[in-house]
């Protein structure tokens, strides 16, 4: 598995850490996911709108 380091604000930060039972780790890799899932489908819309 790879790993990658992230920038974030430090208030962004500070509300993490507020919050201590989430597991950022895999918040972001769901919503990296979901990224990828949506521009996957919007590209497929954007090739079936061409034909």
């Amino acid at each position: 598995m790879k790993r990658f380091t992230i920038a974030i604000p430090e208030e962004l930060k500070n509300e993490m850490d507020s919050l201590p039972d989430i597991n950022w780790v895999q918040v972001a890799k769901e919503s990296i996911q979901k990224k990828i899932e949506m521009l996957d489908e919007f590209e497929r819309f954007q090739r079936n709108c061409d034909n």
